[in-house]
């Protein structure tokens, strides 16, 4: 399936981050999960994601920034093994209200060897959406890879 494919079965204000599976998530801490992207741009492509809802970064508690940090260091150094750059992308804010967002929930995106332009990046807005099944091989072969 593509992801405007998905995004056109959701319904409006359907938050996927709050239905994530235990079989779903790489790595896990008090305040965050870390799983795959299910429409990668890219390879190995992570999600971190608080597990309160946040809508924008500012409205982060301290102690969500310190160990939201500490989670993009961390999976930074590990994709860093395998990939030459890592991307760091903030999604906050509401639905619509900007350009290609598509759940209200902040998050970070880890996008390993991609060029961040609209063009190559957003121009890929017809990319696939992985199905349950796809899903949980892609996070057991991350954590294979990275744990």
């Amino acid at each position: 399936m593509k992801y405007h494919e998905a995004l056109q079965l959701l319904w409006e204000n359907f938050d996927p981050f709050t239905h994530i599976k235990k079989e779903e998530v790489v790595d896990e801490t008090e305040l965050f999960f870390v799983i795959p992207a299910r429409a990668p741009y890219v390879e190995d492509h992570l999600l971190i994601i608080p597990k309160r809802k946040v809508y924008v970064l500012k409205n982060m508690t301290t102690e969500e920034r310190l160990e939201m940090y500490e989670l993009v260091e961390k999976w930074a150094l590990k994709l860093h093994k395998k990939h030459k750059d890592i991307n760091l992308l903030l999604r906050d804010g509401l639905v619509w209200q900007t350009s290609w967002k598509s759940v209200n929930h902040l998050h970070f995106h880890l996008i390993p060897d991609c060029e961040i332009t609209t063009e190559e990046l957003f121009a890929k807005g017809d990319r696939d959406f992985f199905s349950d099944e796809e899903y949980i091989t892609v996070t057991q072969n991350l954590k294979d890879t990275y744990l």
